[in-house]
């Protein structure tokens, strides 16, 4: 999955690859670089379109973000990264996606094109989370707590409904259950966690901006 890599990247403060000029979205504060013209295209149209609900559940993109295609790099099993600080996302190419990624984890049922229109939300949301400053000092799992409920969001209700099937949505999920050992050992179950939990809360959004706003977390603050 890719918040492995994402994050233990982002966490060693590994150097982001340079950048130049690419694609600029019309309507989203995003360039991006790589994958043929459908592909870049297909980037912009993901992007315009989840940039007004990220900033309604309190995650507004605020800075220029550059999001590279790239063919491989990510490491084996990620498909999707974030360099923290550095405004970059990088994500698999749908082609190369659909030769690497299982069938049989959480987004399985989600046909690869729209999980890979997914994965672009998923790291944007990191990307505008990065903006924002994090109380706890460390909010790893905070940040994918926003990132992947802004990813099962961005489905259609056709393809959420088949992730829901493979979750409890009915079991009470504590906010002890959604930490970091479960995220980087579970990562599927963290995110099924995440989307039960954020589902158990009277306002979804709402507690989004909270969480975003550091009101909660979900990480051990500094000592």
């Amino acid at each position: 999955m890719f918040v492995r890599c994402g994050l233990f990247l982002a966490f060693l403060s590994l150097p982001a690859p340079s950048v130049g000029a690419g694609l600029l979205c019309e309507g989203a504060p995003v360039t991006v670089l790589g994958g043929d013209a459908a592909v870049a295209e297909r980037v912009c149209r993901v992007a315009t379109r989840a940039v007004p609900g990220l900033a309604q559940c309190g995650l507004p993109v605020t800075r220029m973000v550059t999001i590279r295609v790239v063919e491989d790099g990510l490491g084996e099993g990620c498909v999707g990264l974030y360099h923290c600080g550095a405004d970059l996302i990088e994500v698999l190419a749908p082609a190369r996606l659909e030769a690497q990624r299982g069938q049989d984890g959480l987004f399985g049922a989600v046909p690869t094109d729209r999980f890979f229109d997914s994965i672009v939300v998923h790291e944007l949301a990191h990307a505008a989370h990065d903006a924002l400053p994090c109380p706890a000092g460390i909010c790893l799992a905070t940040s994918e707590y926003l990132a992947y409920n802004s990813q099962i969001m961005a489905l259609s209700a056709e393809d959420r409904s088949a992730l829901m099937a493979s979750i409890d949505m009915e079991r009470t999920v504590s906010h002890a259950e959604l930490n970091t050992s479960i995220l980087f050992f579970k990562p599927d179950a963290f995110a099924a966690r995440a989307w039960a939990h954020l589902n158990q809360r009277e306002e979804p959004c709402a507690y989004l901006r909270h969480v975003a706003e550091g009101d909660f977390t979900f990480d051990r603050e500094r000592p």
